[in-house]
């Protein structure tokens, strides 16, 4: 799996990040607050293997339903649809990603209409996981309308489709659109070599900022090319002068905590800087506060 080096400013660009909402996350979970996940894939390898292990089961199945006589042309036209369906069922999967992650963050109306748009994703993609049940049964049927014997052979073929079809439901979407999102970043990653670090770079000069909605104190930590840190006010002498209400409203909300952020703030990075807080409210804080940034990271 791509990673990012320190020594690069690095930054992929938004197309590429979108893609990386369609990669398997591992939720984490601490002092209440479970991240669902956003800048981070995880068990890919199993997926490509799981991928792979569905067209040896369901080659086996075929194989033997055509040693019995079967006209196979309808089950492997089946085969090919259940992996329409798993991309299908995928699709939903960058906006449901989105959305659980808006649950740590949003209230009120905003609140609401989130979980019901992540109850509405959901439900088109459970839609797409039944048809490939459906899809799994028919080829079965497909077999047994010819076998006509409920044996050790039928419960195999049948076992091989259904086990197929859960494995297309778990594995091929991730599969097939991480593999998609390495050979983006990779290719950006290479472009941004050969222009010598012009191209999909960020500037380290200009680090993103979020500054942290709580009276809470912070503890200060750097991680990687991010760091939290606070930032006081600028003084004024008596009598100074404030130019534009911009300078008012800069020197008003400089107070507090910040987030300064240099390229992508990837979920393990956050973890550390979760980790590096004391107390309970901190780590919430953080987490939380950490999320929201992230979030922006792809709009």
């Amino acid at each position: 799996m791509f990673d990012f080096n320190y020594n690069e400013n690095f930054e992929p660009s938004p197309n590429t990040k979108a893609f990386w909402l369609y990669t398997r996350k591992r939720e984490m979970t601490a002092f209440g607050v479970t991240r669902p996940g956003l800048f981070a894939t995880v068990n890919f390898e199993w997926q490509v293997v799981g991928f792979f292990a569905i067209f040896l089961l369901e080659g086996i199945a075929t194989w033997w339903a055509f040693q019995e006589g079967v006209a196979i042309t309808a089950i492997l036209v089946s085969i090919f649809a259940d992996v329409v369906l798993a991309v299908l069922s995928h699709l939903p999967q960058p906006n449901i990603t989105k959305l659980k992650n808006e649950l740590l963050f949003v209230a009120g109306t905003n609140l609401a209409n989130a979980r019901s748009r992540l109850s509405s994703r959901r439900a088109v993609q459970r839609f797409f996981y039944l048809l490939i049940i459906v899809s799994a049964c028919f080829k079965f049927y497909w077999f047994f309308a010819v076998y006509e014997v409920f044996d050790s052979t039928a419960l195999f073929v049948l076992t091989c489709y259904l086990i197929g079809a859960l494995l297309h439901i778990s594995c091929t979407g991730y599969a097939i659109f991480t593999a998609i999102f390495e050979i983006k970043i990779r290719r950006e990653h290479r472009e941004y070599n050969a222009s010598g670090g012009a191209s999909h770079a960020f500037n380290p000069q200009q680090p993103r900022l979020h500054r942290f909605d709580t009276a809470i104190e912070l503890q200060p930590v750097t991680v990687g090319r991010h760091k939290i840190e606070r930032t006081a006010p600028p003084r004024q002498t008596a009598g100074e002068q404030k130019a534009t209400d911009v300078t008012v409203e800069r020197e008003r909300t400089s107070d507090g905590f910040f987030l300064y952020t240099n390229g992508i703030l990837t979920d393990k990075e956050l973890t550390q800087m979760i980790g590096q807080q004391i107390t309970p409210d901190q780590q919430r804080v953080v987490a939380v506060e950490g999320v929201k940034h992230q979030y922006n990271m792809m709009h």
